[in-house]
């Protein structure tokens, strides 16, 4: 707990800094600019994932897919929108590490996507394909696809 309280303390502390140094190697007006013009894209990315993950998730719903690859794009997106409204250095370069996690997520297939990795009702249980083995092997109709309930 006093890691927390001291981690939520120092970041603003670390950003007020980094906006000093910033402020004092390209200048008072340009670091200004730099806190506005992030703020306003800030909004802007939230605005837009927003949206784009709302209707993502429409369509994947409505074709009866996997929801959740569209949601971990959307949630990367939108946390660099929450990101860059705070001003600060170190929070920018986080926002810029989350909008490329959420651009490599955008197109990925999920399990039981077509092309993506099978899935199959084995039993009880869902077998997601993949690499990793344990235990002695047991045959898995693969004609059969996994029950959606």
């Amino acid at each position: 707990m006093p890691l927390v309280r001291f981690t939520l303390l120092a970041i603003p502390l670390i950003e007020l800094a980094g906006l000093i140094l910033l402020g004092q190697r390209i200048g008072v007006g340009m670091t200004l600019l730099w806190v506005l013009a992030s703020g306003i894209l800030g909004v802007a990315v939230i605005q837009s994932q927003g949206w784009t993950m709302l209707q993502r998730l429409q369509a994947r719903m409505a074709q009866d897919s996997s929801p959740f690859g569209v949601l971990k794009s959307g949630m990367w997106g939108v946390l660099a929108g929450i990101l860059l409204v705070f001003p600060g250095v170190l929070t920018d370069a986080a926002a810029l590490v989350c909008l490329l996690l959420a651009w490599r997520y955008r197109g990925q297939l999920q399990p039981g996507d077509p092309g993506g990795p099978g899935v199959w009702r084995q039993g009880d249980h869902d077998v997601i394909e993949g690499e990793w083995k344990q235990g002695k092997e047991e045959q898995i109709d693969r004609d059969k696809p996994a029950d959606r309930e």
